[in-house]
Parts: C-alpha cells; sequence; structure tokens
C-alpha cells in the first residue's frame, strides 16, 4: 500500500507511458499501417478519409483503438508536465478522466444524432471530430519525448510549440467540420457554430483554466 501511494518524478511515470505508445507507433508500422496512412492522410484530404470509412472492417477498428490510445497518453503525458510530483494512482485517475471525457464527449454527440434521428451523421461526426484528436496524439510523440528527455532545459519552448500546432490544429479542425457540417449535410450555420462552441471549444477553455489556474 505504502508503494502505491509514494510520490514519484514525473520523468519515471513518463518511461514507461512512452515506452507504451512507442510499442503503439511500432504496432501500427509494422502492422496497420495501410490503415493508419490513410486515417492520417484525412487530415489533409476529406477523400483519405471517405476512402477510410468505406473500407471499415476489423483491421479500421484496431487502428481506431490503438490511435485512441496513443491520444490518451500523448495529452494525458503533457498535462503531467504540469505536476511536479504525482503518485501512480493520481496518474491513474488523470488517465481515466481524459479517457472519460472523451467517451463523455462521443457519447453526447451519439447521444444528440439519436434524439434528432440523424445517427449515421452522429457516427461521422464522432469520426471526423476524433479524427484530428488522433492524428496529434501520434504527431506530439517525438515533441514530448523532447519535452522530458532533452539534455538541456527547454520546457518552455517546446511547450510553445506544442501550443502552436494544437491550435493549427484545431482550426484545420474547425475548419473541416464546418465545411462537412454545411455542405455534405445542409445543417445551419447557426447549429454547427453552437456545436463547435460546446462540444470543440468550451471543453479545451476549462482544461485550459484547470491548467494554468
Amino acid at each position: 500500500m505504502i508503494a502505491l501511494t509514494k510520490p514519484f518524478f514525473n520523468q519515471d511515470i513518463i518511461f514507461v507511458l512512452l515506452t507504451v505508445s512507442l510499442l503503439l507507433i511500432a504496432l501500427l508500422k509494422g502492422v496497420y499501417w495501410k490503415h493508419a496512412k490513410l486515417l492520417f492522410m484525412g487530415v489533409i484530404a476529406q477523400r483519405y478519409a471517405n476512402q477510410y470509412l468505406r473500407e471499415e472492417n476489423a483491421f479500421t477498428e484496431r487502428v481506431n483503438f490503438i490511435t485512441f490510445l496513443l491520444m490518451v497518453i500523448s495529452f494525458s503525458t503533457v498535462i503531467l508536465k504540469f505536476i511536479p510530483e504525482i503518485s501512480i494512482l493520481e496518474v491513474l485517475g488523470l488517465l481515466v478522466s481524459v479517457v472519460s471525457f472523451f467517451l463523455i464527449k462521443m457519447g453526447v454527440i451519439l447521444f444528440l444524432g439519436n434524439i434528432f434521428r440523424i445517427k449515421d451523421v452522429a457516427r461521422l461526426g464522432v469520426f471526423f471530430s476524433f479524427l484530428f484528436d488522433r492524428f496529434l496524439g501520434c504527431f506530439l510523440f517525438p515533441f514530448i519525448v523532447v519535452l522530458y528527455f532533452f539534455s538541456f532545459e527547454i520546457t518552455a519552448s517546446v511547450l510553445v510549440l506544442i501550443a502552436v500546432i494544437v491550435m493549427i490544429l484545431l482550426v484545420l479542425k474547425l475548419f473541416w467540420l464546418w465545411k462537412i457540417g454545411t455542405k455534405s449535410f445542409g445543417f445551419s450555420h447557426f447549429y454547427i457554430f453552437l456545436y463547435l462552441c460546446t462540444l470543440e471549444i468550451f471543453p479545451l477553455l476549462v482544461l485550459g483554466k484547470e491548467i494554468f489556474y
């Protein structure tokens, strides 16, 4: 019991989490690269995302699961950088909180789709909403390694770079969701704006407030 509650330095915990991330990335590259490549290229062009959806099978489900784990680990490790010391139980609590956040967000989208009888659209909304988060979770891996294990103290610079990357992908994500919602499904601009503010922007503002204040 004492071992479970003893504080550990972030680097020890991060080493384990990044090792798991590296194994997951190796698995994607070695076994599921054909489908993972389509998923990541969907961030750049919608036709790749559409092709990925058309090829939905057991392999794409595994890619979704692996990239979801990478997303959770990457976001959690960045948050951990703002916590000087933390126990294993607290790390597990943070991981559960991040997982719960994404699952709740997914559940809300699917629930709204069920209420308004647009289940297929809701499933696409979940896919495109998490597409950029999954890509970000994998893309941030080398930056997180540098953030924790670089020879020199460059934490502030790397955090700024990560923030810039997140903002660029967030803007791209909002643009794609707006474009798909209005042009592909003909939704009102007001409802798209309401969705983006409620489920995409507001949670980030709350998270930022919790971290910095």
